[in-house]
């Protein structure tokens, strides 16, 4: 007993050592791992060895090239302009801080003393003599080897530097400085004998009758292009003459029956599609006549020397967003005429298989109108965000606003984001379409409008119930598939049931039977029977199944006959009876009854 108790003391000692090895063990494992990932994480979240500012060593600030100014590599390049013209490109060291230059000289600024002294040598010709400007002559010489490209007016001796040839641009232009100053000279002197001739009377003349050629030419094709204009907009009143003919037609006498229109929407759809044809080429002559007039104005001003750097600015930004906004109108435009043809190569196809056929136009147009919202608001956004691009506004920059403003407009809009949440779910889940009847409690109507935000409703009564699609929480299709009649007629209780159930079965039967009425059903009227007995008389429930949508004309029709045949074998509806039974009193004292009762 001794031994069996030293041995099982020897085994829970061993054991007992062994858990706190174990557990020591764990505790060094797990240790370690904590502090892996804690020096992990501080070196992900340590600034790399060139974001670490080191003592000594010169940090110079790189500051992006003015606009106008191409940067490529060691060397800077920009045009230089003369009378609205390009002449030719110069280069220049690249200057990597504009604040602090130091020896170098920024090509911008070299471009504008060139420039500077080409306008001024102009401008001394035309003083000088005004009736016939002196010509001017542009020469090229070598100064401190250097070669420098001046002008001088006429004979006179003196002469006025325009700029010197610099290694950046033999550099650039790949070419030797001789060759690169006799190209240059050239184009100097071309322009500045056209910029000298430009000023005379005679031109001035001939730019002015050009200019009015142009102005009668444009306001000729701007008349035509207005007059087609006008004959597009009859043509868009006759097909909305002709739609509000065919909705007042095919009006409905109350709102509940939407579903028997659908027959009447194939060709509502193709006045639609010409109505969005006709808009579309009116929308393209609007901006034909603005981008016609436009053309006209750059031509212009381009014709006059001292308008025709306007010019230039015609052509850039005003088209650029004319060219934007025609674009993505066009392409809006383009892309509603796709998603009517997708919708009717759905139909036709079945491109997408729904459970219930007889909802595939519904569904298949309640989904276009959603993709179609989606398409507007993506366009549009594209448009704003390269009209920003444009004034110098960084994409990143705008992507960044964006994505600032979609997180305060989620916080401060949640509703807006279950509206559009909510919205999602029920077209894709078929919960109701577009033409269909529904109970949204406490509201009930035909479903009007269905977008992402909001569910329009028209009732009985013909008002418009707007309901955010954030607070439908239940919803009684009343549509969906097919619809059911549940008729209940109260009649005398002193009917015999088995002659009035046969009268009811077999006008059900003559009524499933009649070809004006058959295509609305969809199986014959069950009478199931007597399901209550009271005082008032016997409940009769008859069910009938119908199209969908078709259950209000169909009871209307069927309690009519209903009524004319019980009446024709006289069985009377159903009433509260009442037994008064009359007591005769004799001398004073109660009586017997009278044998007779009044019965009501």
């Amino acid at each position: 007993m001794c031994l069996n108790f030293l041995s099982k003391r020897k085994y829970l000692l061993f054991t007992m050592n062994w858990l706190m090895i174990n557990v020591r063990k764990r505790a060094w494992r797990w240790g370690a791992i904590a502090l892996l990932s804690v020096c992990f994480a501080v070196l992900l979240a340590a600034p790399g060895f060139s974001q670490v500012t080191i003592p000594g060593l010169n940090q110079t600030t790189v500051s992006p090239p003015p606009p106008g100014v191409r940067r490529i590599g060691e060397l800077e390049t920009t045009e230089v302009r003369f009378d609205g013209r390009v002449l030719f490109t110069i280069a220049a060291p690249t200057v990597r801080d504009r604040n602090d230059p130091g020896d170098r000289v920024p090509v911008e600024l070299r471009a504008e003393l060139i420039q500077s002294n080409l306008r001024r040598i102009l401008n001394s010709a035309i003083e000088n003599r005004r009736g016939s400007p002196e010509v001017v002559n542009i020469g090229v010489a070598r100064l401190n080897n250097e070669l420098v490209i001046s002008g001088r007016l006429g004979r006179s001796e003196r002469t006025t530097r325009i700029l010197t040839i610099t290694e950046a641009d033999s550099d650039y232009h790949q070419l030797p400085a001789d060759t690169l100053a006799a190209n240059w000279r050239s184009i100097l002197q071309t322009q500045m004998n056209q910029a000298i001739k430009e000023r005379t009377y005679t031109a001035l003349m001939a730019q002015l009758q050009t200019a009015a050629w142009i102005a009668l030419k444009v306001l000729a094709a701007s008349t035509l292009m207005f007059l087609l204009q006008v004959l597009l907009a009859r043509q868009r009143r006759t097909i909305q003459r002709q739609l509000a003919s065919i909705a007042a037609t095919t009006q409905p006498n109350e709102p509940e029956r939407p579903l028997p229109l659908l027959p009447n929407l194939g060709a509502e759809f193709f006045l639609k599609q010409r109505l969005k044809l006709i808009r579309l080429v009116r929308y393209l002559l609007l901006w034909g006549q603005i981008a016609l007039w436009l053309y006209a104005l750059a031509l212009i001003l381009a014709l006059f020397p001292a308008t025709r750097g306007w010019s230039s600015q015609v052509y850039g930004l005003p088209i650029l967003w004319m060219a934007v906004w025609f674009g993505t109108g066009l392409l809006n435009q383009l892309a509603d005429l796709a998603f009517d043809r997708l919708r009717i190569f759905w139909e036709q196809n079945n491109l997408v298989k729904f459970s219930d056929a007889q909802r595939t136009t519904l569904r298949i147009g309640t989904t276009i109108e959603v993709l179609r919202s989606l398409k507007t608001v993506l366009i549009y956004l594209t448009r704003i965000v390269v009209i920003l691009s444009s004034l110098g506004v960084p994409i990143s920059s705008i992507l960044a606003v964006g994505g600032f403003l979609a997180l305060a407009i989620s916080l401060g809009s949640q509703n807006l984001v279950k509206d559009i949440i909510n919205g999602l779910l029920i077209v894709w889940e078929d919960q109701y379409a577009i033409g269909d009847v529904v109970q949204i409690e406490p509201y009930a109507g035909m479903v009007e409008n269905l977008n992402l935000r909001v569910t329009q409703l028209r009732n009985a009564e013909g008002c418009l119930i707007t309901i955010p699609n954030s607070t439908i929480t239940k919803v009684a299709n009343l549509t969906r598939t097919w619809s059911r009649v549940n008729l209940e007629v109260w009649v005398d209780i002193t009917t015999a049931p088995d002659p009035m159930l046969s009268l009811l079965a077999a006008l059900s039967q003559e009524f499933y039977e009649e070809p004006a009425w058959h295509s609305k059903l969809l199986a014959p009227p069950e009478v199931l029977g007597i399901d209550e007995i009271t005082a008032s008389g016997l409940l009769v429930r008859i069910w009938i199944k119908t199209q969908p949508g078709q259950q209000w004309a169909v009871a209307r029709e069927f309690r009519r006959r209903m009524l004319n045949v019980l009446a024709a074998n006289g069985i009377p509806i159903g009433r509260l009876h009442q037994q008064l039974h009359l007591v005769r009193e004799v001398n004073g004292h109660g009586g017997s009854p009278d044998a007779s009762a009044l019965e009501s």
